[in-house]
């Protein structure tokens, strides 16, 4: 006597055993002939299934799929679509964000980074001379005078005191890009320029915070 096939798996006309239904396709009932493929924004990845999974956040799933397929870098899951069926359904990342491979939301680039177009994947550092000090911008902000700036800063550093700006670089990127103020001079922290003392005030060496009184 012939007998009733199992759910998951499926019989054609003359069959001596059951077979497992394949990824991707799946029977919910006992007595199937064929398997069914799983519908557009499901997938199953396993044989002998009797039913398929929803598509993964940040994924899209086509008709027939055995696993979802992440939304490439710089695109994201489109919050207006029930289903996403292909690559083309996943929105592309703002600018002042970035979506790494099968994101769902994007993810706004950290201070220190920026990316000024849509479809980033990853974010640039901010240029050396430049700087940003808030997340999610799609721009670096020049470097203050007195202050320098390495690459990727999120916050301009100043010189430290007895030393200022040098007037022959146009980026400063590290301490060592300032200058010593010299004698008779001084210079707070994040000087630009170096200030003469007072009068009845001095300094006899070079890189003085502050200026001496007189004895």
């Amino acid at each position: 006597d012939c007998v009733v096939c199992l759910a998951g798996s499926f019989c054609p006309t003359g069959s001596n055993v059951e077979t497992p239904c394949d990824p991707g396709t799946f029977s919910a009932y006992n007595g199937a002939g064929i398997c069914d493929r799983c519908k557009a924004g499901k997938f199953q990845d396993t044989s002998g299934a009797t039913g398929c999974r929803n598509c993964t956040a940040g994924h899209y799933c086509s008709e027939g799929s055995s696993a979802p397929l992440p939304c490439p870098a710089g695109r994201r899951t489109n919050p207006d679509l029930a289903v996403m069926t292909s690559a083309d359904d996943c929105i592309e990342c703002l600018a002042g964000s970035f979506c790494a491979t099968g994101s769902d939301a994007e993810s706004p680039c950290d201070p220190g980074t920026f990316t000024a177009d849509d479809g980033a994947g990853i974010c640039d550092k901010c240029e050396a001379g430049t700087f940003q000090s808030l997340p999610g911008q799609t721009t670096c902000e020049a470097c203050v005078a007195g202050s320098y700036c390495p690459e990727g800063a999120s916050a301009p550093l100043p010189c430290p005191a007895g030393r200022r700006t040098n007037p022959d670089l146009d980026v400063m990127t590290s301490v060592d890009d300032c200058i010593v103020c010299s004698e008779g001079t001084f210079c707070p922290t994040g000087s630009d320029v170096a200030l003469a003392c007072d009068p009845g005030t001095f300094t006899a060496a070079n890189e003085s915070g502050i200026c001496e009184r007189c004895g």
